[in-house]
């Protein structure tokens, strides 16, 4: 009974050991399980055990920076750590007493993204057709983001083309006008669990156009007192604000800043007196523009008044319109009024229209008539209308030939047709019979040679046959 007591002993005492040799000799592993990322203030636990392993051990929790921070005693432990920004590092586990290292976990700490804003090159974001637009989504604080962009609500999408987005950054190489607009920008936190996130406030990009054809012109008007020059002066196409400025001669009279792509400038005249030339200027942060001359000279209107006429035909040269212009032998802003057979013509009509300031008259359904234009000072109310002579007007189309003109010349080129081959064929019979003749004479010549001919010998001695050929000729 003691030998089987001692025996059961041994062996158990066999068992514990084995273990314990195990350790001694390093061959356990510990396995480390544990988050890579966590929010700075939060808690985060670590795992340590080794696999198949059902006895209690002492496991170490180390970090490459600081070595052993923390011990535990169990067959499965769990290590607790409060995240700071000191907690960033590498972390493994141990057996205690020189067991094996177990695999390491790289852990960061993840600031929470604050206080998203955009900040825009050029600044203010106002800038020119072609000209570079640079934006940055920055933050207050926050670590480990990814960065979305939005451009007038709508999320910016990178392979557009639009736009080059590199992390923080929105890029217009050569902005235009599709690129104006409102953009804001999005950071998040790259955490799996709880994401957080920070929008921007919104910002306006303006892109502005460059002005283009800078054009002056100019018109007179009577104030009441005295004539004054309206030079007026405008771009086809550009952004505002703009400067203009009014050169007579190069010397500069006048400047006006607005916000408008056109302004106007007054110069006092005097009838008849030449001022020079006169420019406009249009100027922006970019670019200058300059107009062409404009002669700041005022002729009244004076002269003999001609009207000229010209008809429009279509492509079978029938008569489409009647187009007259009211050409006076002076004036620099004449005012024009036409009449057709002494009844005045209103500006427009469903048979004709006006052009050029009432200078052309266009007929597009003409009516045979008498026209006369005249013509006066287009700023002085007061002037003497000037009369040009009348001018006829009427349809010329060319005459079409009736039916009766049509059957008249068939029938003609038939009868021509019929006495032509009448005589053709009376002229062909009298060839013939002229010919026939001329074969009849040779014939009867033939007869008299054979007739007059000694006979010929019909004894039975043989004899000699003296034979003539005779050739006849016909004439074709």
């Amino acid at each position: 009974m003691m030998s089987r007591s001692l025996c059961f002993l041994f062996m158990s005492l066999g068992v514990s050991l084995g273990p314990v040799a195990k350790i001694a000799g390093l061959h356990l592993k510990p396995v480390l399980s544990g988050p890579r990322l966590a929010y700075r203030g939060s808690q985060v636990q670590f795992e340590c055990k080794v696999p198949d392993w059902l006895s209690p051990l002492t496991f170490e929790l180390w970090k490459d920076t600081e070595g052993l921070i923390a011990t535990e005693h169990n067959i499965n432990v769990t290590f607790d750590l409060q995240v700071t920004e000191g907690s960033e590092g590498e972390y493994s586990c141990r057996v205690t007493n020189g067991g094996l290292s177990s695999n390491t976990i790289p852990f960061q700490t993840v600031i929470p993204v604050l206080g998203a804003r955009v900040s825009a090159d050029p600044h203010p974001p106002l800038l020119y057709e072609g000209q570079k637009l640079v934006l940055r989504c920055e933050v207050r604080k926050g670590t480990h983001l990814s960065f979305s962009w939005f451009h007038n609500q709508q999320q910016v999408n990178p392979s557009s083309g639009l736009y080059r987005i590199n992390a923080d950054t929105l890029t217009v190489d050569s902005a235009g006008e599709r690129h104006a607009g409102i953009y804001s920008c999005m950071a998040e936190n790259q955490v799996t669990v709880n994401p957080r996130f920070s929008s921007s406030p919104n910002i306006q990009v303006i892109v502005k156009k460059h002005i283009s054809q800078l054009s002056a012109s100019l018109w007179v008007w009577w104030d009441g007192a005295a004539l004054q020059a309206n030079i007026s002066c405008a771009v086809a196409s550009g952004s505002p604000p703009l400067l203009f400025t009014l050169l007579l001669d190069g010397r500069q009279l006048e400047q006006k800043h607005v916000d408008a792509l056109s302004s106007s400038f007054s110069v006092p005249i005097l009838m008849g007196q030449d001022l020079g030339s006169a420019r406009c200027r249009a100027q922006t942060d970019t670019r200058t523009l300059l107009s062409d001359p404009v002669h700041l000279h005022v002729v009244p209107v004076g002269g003999a008044v001609h009207v000229m006429l010209t008809y429009l035909h279509d492509v079978n040269a029938m008569t489409e319109a009647a187009l007259l212009k009211c050409v006076p032998e002076r004036g620099t802003f004449p005012q024009f009024s036409w009449s057709v057979n002494h009844s005045s013509l209103p500006a427009g009509g469903d048979a004709h229209a006006v052009s050029d300031r009432g200078q052309i008259l266009i007929l597009t359904d003409i009516n045979s008539g008498y026209y006369r234009c005249c013509v006066r000072d287009s700023f002085n109310e007061s002037s003497v209308w000037l009369e040009s002579a009348e001018v006829f007007v009427q349809r010329t189309d060319p005459a079409l030939p009736s039916m009766e003109v049509i059957a008249l010349v068939f029938c003609g080129f038939l009868s021509m047709v019929i006495v032509g081959g009448s005589i053709f064929m009376f002229w062909n019979i009298e060839r013939k019979n002229h010919t026939c003749k001329q074969h009849s004479n040779q014939c009867v010549q033939t007869d008299r040679v054979i007739v007059n001919a000694p006979a010929a010998d019909v004894s039975p001695e043989p004899q000699t046959l003296e034979m003539k050929a005779v050739i006849m000729e016909f004439e074709a």
